[in-house]
């Protein structure tokens, strides 16, 4: 949930937790785990240092590196087995259907 969102170059907590529609406080521990797993680890954010970012650590990069290629490898193979077109219109209302689903509970 944290890895595969996360930048490469970091982000803060919050973000994390915008762009995964999970609570800030299951992000917390989440990136808790992480850091002490050696994934990632926390740096103050040059932007406003009262802020933290959560960056990848190089096993956490080589762990994000391997999830793209299986998911890569995943997508090339649905997309061959229905066709490039509907794999890619599946992906859009897919996409749609998520977006829609995050602002609902959102905004409950």
């Amino acid at each position: 949930m944290v890895l595969a969102y996360l930048d490469p170059g970091g982000l803060r907590a919050t973000e994390l937790a915008r762009l995964s529609g999970q609570a800030k406080q299951a992000i917390g521990l989440l990136v808790d785990e992480l850091e002490a797993l050696g994934y990632v680890y926390r740096r103050p954010d040059p932007g406003d240092r009262r802020a933290k970012l959560v960056c990848p650590t190089e096993r956490g990069l080589d762990q994000m590196r391997t999830a793209d290629r299986i998911m890569a490898s995943m997508q090339d193979r649905h997309a061959r087995r229905v066709g490039r077109e509907s794999y890619a219109e599946f992906k859009r209302v897919f996409m749609d259907v998520a977006v829609h689903q995050r602002r609902t509970v959102s905004s409950d």
